[in-house]
């Protein structure tokens, strides 16, 4: 599990495939709300960047703009 800096804090950066779905997943976890939960999920099961979706945590209120592009810098770069 790897760790980016986005304002002043550490957010957990977890990758993997899921052989179920065949899904390629980059999860964002940020301590400061959940350590349990992701924010916010970048999944894939195309071999192109345009096939990717976003999954936001139903039990937050949103995430700010500015954390979701952030987010999605670095799953491109991830995937």
């Amino acid at each position: 599990m790897a760790s980016e800096d986005y304002e002043g804090r550490k957010i957990q950066v977890v990758s993997f495939d899921d052989a179920t779905s065949d899904e390629r997943i980059v999860e964002f976890i940020d301590p400061a709300v959940s350590s349990a939960e992701s924010v916010v999920a970048v999944f894939n099961r195309g071999s192109d960047w345009r096939d990717a979706r976003v999954s936001i945590n139903p039990r937050l209120d949103g995430v700010s703009a500015e954390f979701l592009i952030w987010a999605l810098n670095i799953a491109r770069r991830v995937m």
